[in-house]
């Protein structure tokens, strides 16, 4: 019969210091979570460059650099926003003059071409994500003064029997491109950005019925497919 006293003894202790025990899990849990929250919150301030940023505006260097060795002269700017994950709206501006001496043809031509797509991240790197490679499209159409200086009239045969030419005409060309490339971090929020890309040509408003034999933002050479390179860099607004 002593020990009765004692059992309950026992048992009084041990309903006593259940609820503190399951109040300290609690309050263990909650102190994790805390501890989570804040070290992502610190890591998003401290480390910001693991997330993509939204918008980029950059400049086309290889056509400038071309433009010392070839009759081609401009320029291409270019502005990306992300809209949706690894998806990027991109706007393309452009001016170029140019000038065909080819094949009995003599041909200048000026004007501005517009370029709106997408480009779509395959990959990214996971400390910066801004850096990755990106597949995408563009539609492309330009709007030029072209002048057709002379271009030849053949009688009979291949020999040429006189010239012709045309006064300065607006007309204009529109064409697709998929484009192939990959974005890389030089320093701070300066980027290189680089890309492939293949050139579809669909038609255009015609001077006199000629087909058009070099189109600003398009090149030279018209045929069913181009390439062209853009080789710039992009600065991260943010």
């Amino acid at each position: 019969m002593k020990r009765l006293p004692i059992y309950i003894f026992a048992l009084a202790i041990n309903l006593f210091s259940a609820p503190i025990w399951a109040q300290e899990d609690t309050i263990a849990i909650e102190t994790q979570t805390l501890v989570r929250e804040t070290e992502s919150i610190t890591d998003s301030i401290f480390n910001p460059q693991k997330k993509a940023g939204n918008l980029f505006v950059g400049v086309d260097l290889f056509n400038p650099v071309l433009s010392a060795f070839t009759d081609k002269q401009g320029g291409q700017a270019m502005i990306s926003y992300r809209v949706y994950k690894k998806w990027n709206a991109v706007a393309e501006l452009g001016y170029e003059k140019n000038h065909y001496d080819e094949l009995d043809w003599d041909i200048d031509v000026n004007g501005m071409f517009f370029k709106l797509g997408f480009n779509w991240f395959i990959s990214q790197d996971y400390e910066d994500a801004s850096n990755g490679f990106y597949t995408g499209m563009r539609f492309a159409y330009a709007m030029y003064e072209q002048t057709v200086n002379a271009y030849p009239i053949r009688a009979s045969g291949n020999q040429v029997d006189e010239y012709g030419s045309f006064p300065a005409e607006n007309v204009s060309a529109y064409w697709v491109e998929v484009v192939g490339g990959a974005r890389v971090r030089l320093l701070s929020n300066f980027y290189a950005d680089v890309s492939v890309r293949p050139e579809i040509y669909l038609g255009s408003k015609k001077q006199q019925g000629l087909d058009p034999l070099v189109i600003p933002g398009y090149g030279k050479d018209i045929g069913p497919i181009n390439f062209s390179v853009f080789w710039g860099i992009t600065y991260k607004l943010f």
